[in-house]
């Protein structure tokens, strides 16, 4: 019965302490005579709100041509008022975890800082304050910011995207808040993780004036975020499946003219795949007025195979164009048997001594030498204009 009796009265000591601890904190910080209508320091002119953002995260939506961030911002400035001695407590500052219902936050003055012209209201999760001795106030919050961000699609997808993010205050002017960044580095992206197939270039802290309603003005902070794309992921997904196609279709050159079936089935199956990966490049990224650099890639790509399937059918015509006083050509050579690259027509044979088939002879020896030079200057051009 004596340690029942015990273990009650440490419980209601415990108790007692603990809600003693909660009241002081708040005489601490003399929140019943604070008035957060009043920014700090608000007669002695503008009140410094250092701030520094934390990248964790970064969506690149193409289709929309958005940007979705998230990360720690802190906001710190100093307020007076809210200073204390730590007095017989000998604390140097303390801790408050905001929450919604927190009496405290609700109590203090906290800067308005947003994101000008963001797609949707800005997502704030779990924020903290630190309040120091003396008058130091440090606000962590989990943000997520969703803005707009014009791609250059005209390059896309071998060249960066300038992204800028514009952080102002709601309604406090250039004399009344000055926020600026704060810290070395005042961005930090090191430990990012970016969509898949994009890297942060960099991201530039600045800030400037910007021009409020009423020919006021306002001090923002801009931060410019240098999206890159991975050059190796457009390679891998796009231009090497490209080249592969149109390979496919040269080697179509060294079928025997008389195989004209072999030929034009390569050559279309060569187009329609090129087709469904030019098709593909485009799914997530939105219509523009522009010629992008992608697609004059695969459309070339399109062009050189669709030229091949062209030169199969004219040879064709070429080869069975009639001659008076000449034989067909011989059924019994073998259509899909491949012929060596500089071989020479005979012309004392009665089935190629024609002058359309000598022709078409010479066009596919041409064509074997022509297509793979066009391509490969092609590929020099554009890599140099676009890269």
């Amino acid at each position: 019965m004596e340690k029942i009796l015990v273990l009650w009265f440490a419980l209601l000591a415990w108790a007692g302490v603990a809600s003693g601890l909660k009241v002081h904190l708040k005489d601490i910080l003399k929140v019943n005579e604070y008035d957060r209508d009043h920014r700090p320091n608000y007669l002695g002119g503008p009140t410094k709100v250092n701030v520094s953002l934390t990248i964790h995260s970064l969506i690149v939506d193409e289709s929309r041509q958005l940007l979705e961030l998230s990360g720690d911002l802190i906001q710190e400035w100093r307020d007076d008022d809210i200073a204390f001695g730590g007095g017989s407590y000998r604390i140097s500052s303390v801790q408050v975890p905001a929450t919604a219902n927190s009496i405290i936050k609700e109590g203090l003055w906290l800067p308005d800082l947003h994101v000008s012209r963001q797609v949707f209201p800005t997502k704030s999760g779990a924020d903290f304050l630190r309040i120091s001795s003396t008058g130091q106030v440090s606000w962590t919050q989990k943000v997520h910011f969703s803005f707009p961000c014009k791609l250059n699609l005209k390059s896309y997808p071998l060249r960066s995207h300038p992204c800028p993010l514009r952080l102002e205050s709601v309604g406090y002017l250039s004399d009344e808040m000055e926020p600026e960044w704060n810290g070395d580095p005042a961005v930090d992206y090191s430990n990012v993780v970016v969509s898949h197939g994009y890297s942060i270039g960099k991201a530039e802290p600045t800030s400037k004036i910007s021009l409020a309603p009423g020919h006021k003005t306002k001090r923002q902070l801009q931060l410019m975020i240098e999206v890159a794309p991975r050059s190796g992921w457009a390679v891998k997904h796009t231009v090497i499946p490209m080249v592969a196609t149109v390979t496919t279709a040269y080697l179509a050159f060294f079928i025997n003219i008389r195989g004209v079936c072999a030929r034009v089935i390569i050559c279309m199956l060569s187009l329609v795949t090129a087709a469904i990966f030019h098709e593909s490049t485009y799914r997530k990224v939105p219509p523009a007025h522009d010629t992008m650099a992608i697609e004059v890639f695969t459309g070339t790509c399109l062009a050189f195979i669709f030229v091949a399937a062209v030169e199969s059918v004219v040879v064709d015509v070429l080869g069975h164009f009639p001659t008076k006083g000449r034989q067909s050509l011989s059924p019994k050579r073998n259509s899909f048997a491949l012929e060596p690259l500089f071989s020479q027509p005979d012309l004392t044979d009665d089935h190629a001594s024609s002058r359309g088939q000598v022709a078409a002879i010479w066009l596919d020896r041409c064509f074997r030498v022509l297509y793979p030079a066009g391509f490969l200057a092609f590929n020099a051009v554009y890599w140099v204009v676009y890269n």
